[in-house]
């Protein structure tokens, strides 16, 4: 079988948990025997092709606006006509298209569009090869894919919403499976009508377990991190407030700012607030830092990999119940509400996170993601159940 991935970013870029878990399928169904291209973006303006770890990546420009993917921040007219272009790049889609010819694959698997836009689908029909899409985010529903903005998370039958959402709904039409990374996102997308002819499910995402060695007797204060970008929607506000209040516990931040002005006032509260920023560092080194976690995550997080990662780690998890990590905690007891979070209750919590508990399989192995997809993948190329177009 050969299958062709699509998704804005791919190794070495990394946004978010997105690109690890597309790198994680691709480099498994590798193994699998499965010929695997991935279409990605880069910031060339040429085709750029190479291959790591037994994939096949065609790096394509994008031919928008500007690149979106970094710190950079641009005017609101800018980004306006960046989005407005991106509800059906033709460019974007003619260059995919032409690849897709040559390539000639048995099955596309979208994930994130942004950049390439919805009109992917539409080429995809065309050229009568079946689709499986994966729901990361709410691209789907709003420009930019959290639908949280000003502090809270915006109401999906809001009129901006609605609009975008009749469009690409409409689009979606053309894909054959539906799958999101959890139950929460794919019931959330079934529910406004995406590809209401297609086959629905969820294959929660790819997490290894991290390998952490450090102990939480070494320690006079108990150490308790963040990571993650730190922005509001992520919490780092809220975070940073219960870090002023329990002055008796030492508190790290992992992560960086984005180009929000808000942002980088957080930034500077949590300096003021005794807070240490780590910046950017690997998730395992982040873990062997800290003795818990605390993620007062805001938005609706569709998964959740930093919970599922710091949960693997036997780090007692605190956050808010919101979007799939709910789902999340009921694999894991140490993963708590975050309202019942205090000192006295987190050392009862690291005592209880025992060596029996450390005896179950890892839900989230990547082998039973692997497994979950080569039968959707297999079902769809067999039954080929093409929305008419």
């Amino acid at each position: 079988m050969k299958v062709a991935i699509i998704n804005t970013l791919y190794y070495p870029y990394r946004l978010g948990g997105a690109e690890v878990s597309v790198q994680v399928l691709a480099e498994s169904l590798v193994k699998r025997n499965v010929e695997v291209i991935v279409l990605t973006l880069h910031e060339g303006n040429t085709l750029k092709i190479d291959t790591f770890n037994g994939v096949k990546i065609y790096y394509l420009p994008l031919l928008n606006c500007y690149w979106p993917y970094n710190s950079n921040e641009h005017s609101k007219i800018h980004r306006l006509q960046w989005h407005i272009k991106d509800l059906y790049n033709k460019q974007m889609v003619k260059l995919v298209s032409s690849i897709l010819q040559d390539l000639r694959p048995d099955i596309v698997h979208t994930n994130n569009l942004s950049g390439f836009s919805v009109g992917v689908w539409r080429v995809l029909r065309k050229m009568n090869i079946p689709t499986v899409h994966t729901t990361r985010d709410y691209y789907l529903f709003h420009p930019n894919s959290t639908l949280f903005k000003n502090g809270k998370n915006i109401d999906p039958t809001n009129f901006f919403v609605r609009l975008n959402v009749f469009y690409k709904k409409y689009m979606s039409k053309d894909v054959n499976a539906f799958i999101g990374i959890s139950k929460y996102i794919s019931d959330f997308h079934y529910k406004f009508g995406f590809a209401n002819k297609g086959l629905h499910g969820y294959v929660y995402n790819p997490v290894m377990e991290p390998k952490v060695t450090n102990s939480n007797t070494d320690r006079d204060k108990i150490t308790i991190g963040y990571i993650g970008r730190l922005t509001s929607d992520k919490g780092f506000d809220d975070y940073i407030n219960i870090a002023q209040k329990y002055q008796h516990c030492k508190f790290l931040a992992a992560g960086k700012p984005d180009a929000s002005e808000e942002s980088r006032d957080l930034l500077k509260k949590a300096k003021k607030s005794s807070v240490e920023i780590l910046g950017y560092i690997p998730v395992e080194e982040f873990l062997n830092k800290v003795d818990a976690v605390l993620l007062p995550i805001k938005w609706n997080e569709p998964f959740g990999r930093v919970v599922v990662e710091s949960a693997l780690a036997y780090k007692p998890v605190y956050t808010n119940y919101v979007g799939g990590i709910t789902e999340i905690s009921s694999f894991f007891p140490w993963v708590k509400d975050i309202h019942s979070f205090d000192e006295q209750e987190l050392k009862c919590t690291i005592s209880s996170v025992t060596q029996t508990l450390r005896d179950k399989q890892n839900p989230f192995c990547s082998e039973i993601h692997v497994d979950n997809y080569l039968k959707i993948y297999n079902e769809v190329v067999k039954n080929n159940k093409m929305v008419k177009a």
